[in-house]
């Protein structure tokens, strides 16, 4: 089978050589990500936040030794020397720091534990770095081994003269002491005494500001690096265990630093070991989310972005991708063509039922509702149809019928008035007079896609998505969500006999097939650890509000995706559930979302994530904006307010559905 180029998508599965060869820079090619994000040199202690698939992983490892060694033809010096920095990778899962937990013992043992472990743990890495280095340079000693040694034997508060004396005899003692703990917290369940003769050998961050100390005296080749110790996944460590390496960070020394890389939701404390003093954002370490940096990009950068890391997989994967071929992407995705309206793909929609000789689905109910639900004869029903039509326009129909839904007229005379006018508008907009069209203007100008998609559910097909634009919006700024949209695509596309990126067009059905096969996996990859069943109703609630108003007569907003609240007013556990939606990706806050109408008082805005938006058939764009009330949001978001949530969803929805002797269920496709 030909293999999936967009398969293996984790950052944590790559070799250093894969991080180094599929590494995409999404501010260009001189490494500006790593210098304004990152800035491994700096000895201020950073916090890098980002959602599931953001990057993170694969940022912090380019910037590990043994990655720049590669770039660097396989010479750690030159990279060292180069960067001004040693990057120490530390993955916190293969620590398994769950060990250090319970089993009858106090929170103070545990603490103690962890810390003398965790310090001989990453000062492990940084001598295995060490090692690496030669042995000599231009026929003179590199690293002054003996001053190096004598001065981390100094780092102990007991004699450890005999136990070692060479770097491979330093590791090794650090191991035993390690594989002591290890032993004895694995047991700590089953002998309740086993930490009673336990010695902490040194004092906390004597060893690694020490080990590092000793480093730049006796190495004056390269002593001036910073070490940068990159902790990344640090949401695997308790509220506890966070605690000690917040205490690094606040006493850090020297050229030492920093990195910790963690999900939104990953920090859990800001304390230290000295209880009532968190350490201070801005002061004694900076933060940055990874998601607002990519998010806040332009465009036309994320889209150049996205174009090089499709590249770099078709690349590795055997199929040349050339800069050239790169630029033109965006031709090897059918897409939808938007001329007059969406004419030939609406034509297309409809190609059945008008080679059929049926009245297209939505005059049917049209007509349905007409005789009906009002004293209008047949014929009179057939003249206001026949006015309303516009056969190779199928858009400017559903405008036709939007506006007439708007008047709602009940009386004959009425109605045919009021087709009259709709019907003197579409020809004007038809044939380019947008003064006297102006009414079909605004409503095609901010409801074409929702009259596209309205159109798809009545004739009983999925909504499309497809497009490179497309797939490129709905990531997000999300790396790993653009590979899985491509991988689900790519998968699609070779079942459906295509050759996708290799001489053939990758259908629309294929990619809307795939991203909908990629919203179900982010829908069910995205779980909370808590509170899942209650965010999870919540969300599924927001989105069929947006996809009532968006498959309504008469919807409220167009391109719906956003909502915004009173965060003031919401109970303690929305505030929760809000906090956890966002911290997972099923939701995303929008900054500077103004203030509420009546009162004036701020309004948080949060757009539903555009990877879910295929799931419900709803709009991935930021337009449109429903403000909740406060009753409303709290029975969206707090599980103990839920018994209102179905008055209250019947209440905001129904001035849309219900337009004068019409009413529309979304739900049903059907005018009841």
């Amino acid at each position: 089978m030909t293999q999936n180029p967009f398969d293996t998508p984790k950052a944590s599965h790559f070799t250093a050589d894969e991080i180094l060869e599929l590494y995409v820079d999404a501010a260009g090619d001189n490494e500006e990500v790593v210098a304004r994000l990152l800035e491994p040199t700096s000895t201020t202690p950073l916090r890098l936040l980002g959602s599931k698939g953001s990057g993170k992983t694969h940022l912090l490892r380019y910037c590990s030794h043994s990655v720049r060694k590669r770039k660097f033809g396989g010479n750690l010096v030159k990279a060292i020397r180069n960067d001004g920095y040693i990057g120490l990778y530390i993955d916190s899962g293969a620590l398994n720091a769950q060990k250090f937990f319970g089993k009858g013992m106090r929170r103070e043992q545990w603490q103690s534990v962890f810390g003398y472990y965790f310090e001989m743990w990453l000062v492990h890495h940084f001598l295995t770095v060490l090692q690496q280095l030669p042995t000599d340079s231009e026929g003179s000693a590199f690293l002054n081994l003996d001053q190096f040694l004598s001065d981390v034997r100094d780092c102990f508060d007991v004699d450890v003269a005999d136990e070692f004396d060479s770097l491979e005899g330093l590791l090794a003692f650090l191991t035993r002491l390690r594989k002591d703990v290890d032993y004895r917290s694995n047991n700590a369940a089953l002998q309740k005494d086993i930490f009673n003769d336990l010695e902490i050998r040194f004092s906390p961050g004597r060893l690694i500001f020490g080990t590092a100390k000793a480093f730049h005296a006796a190495c004056s080749e390269i002593g001036g690096a910073t070490v940068c110790y990159m902790i990344d996944e640090a949401e695997n460590f308790s509220e506890l265990q966070q605690t000690f390496f917040n205490s690094l960070i606040r006493y850090r020394e020297g050229r030492v630093t920093f990195r910790v890389g963690a999900r939104l939701y990953g920090i859990h404390t800001n304390d230290t070991m000295n209880e009532g003093e968190p350490i201070k954002r801005g002061s004694e370490y900076e933060e940055t989310s990874l998601d607002d940096f990519l998010r806040g990009l332009g465009d036309v950068e994320y889209r150049n972005f996205s174009a090089k890391l499709i590249a770099k997989r078709l690349n590795q994967a055997g199929i040349a991708c050339s800069a050239e071929r790169k630029s033109k992407l965006s031709q090897e995705f059918e897409s939808i063509d938007p001329a007059n309206d969406y004419s030939k793909e609406c034509l297309g929609i409809l190609k059945t039922t008008d080679q059929g000789n049926r009245e297209r689905p939505y005059f049917k109910k049209f007509r349905s509702t007409l005789l009906t639900r009002t004293k209008i004869d047949e014929k009179s029903v057939d003249e206001i149809i026949e006015q309303l039509q516009c056969k190779e326009r199928p858009l400017i129909e559903k405008t036709n019928l939007l506006l007439f839904y708007r008047k709602a007229p009940r009386e004959a005379g009425a109605a045919m008035l009021t087709a009259g006018e709709i019907a003197e508008s579409a020809r004007a907009y038809s044939e380019g007079d947008k003064a006297k069209g102006r009414r079909h203007v605004n409503v095609l100008s901010y409801y074409k896609s929702d009259l596209l998609a309205q159109l798809y559910r009545e004739a009983r097909q999925p909504v499309a998505y497809c497009g490179f634009d497309t797939i490129v919006a709905l990531s997000q700024g999300i790396p790993r969500n653009l590979l899985m949209l491509l991988k689900h695509i790519y998968r699609r596309s070779l079942f459906a006999g295509e050759q996708p990126f290799e001489g053939g067009v990758i259908s629309k059905h294929a990619q809307t097939d795939g991203i909908k096969d990629a919203s179900q996996w982010f829908w069910e990859d995205a779980q909370p650890e808590t509170n899942a069943a209650s965010v999870r109703l919540s969300i599924e609630a927001v989105a069929r509000l947006f996809r009532t108003v968006r498959y309504s007569a008469t919807p409220s907003e167009p391109g719906l995706s956003c909502f915004s609240v009173r965060e003031s007013e919401l109970t303690e556990e929305a505030r929760k559930t809000l906090r956890t939606a966002e911290n997972w990706s099923h939701l995303i806050h929008v900054p500077h979302a103004g203030s509420d109408k009546n009162t004036e008082e701020r309004r948080y805005k949060y757009q539903l994530v555009p990877m879910l938006a295929p799931k419900w058939d709803v709009s991935y764009t930021i337009r449109g904006t429903i403000e909740l009330d406060d009753d409303f949001a709290n029975a969206l978001f707090d599980e103990d307010h839920r018994d209102n949530l179905g008055a209250l969803f019947k209440k905001r929805t129904d001035p849309m559905l219900e337009v004068g002797i019409f009413r529309v269920d979304p739900d049903q496709d059907v005018l009841l």
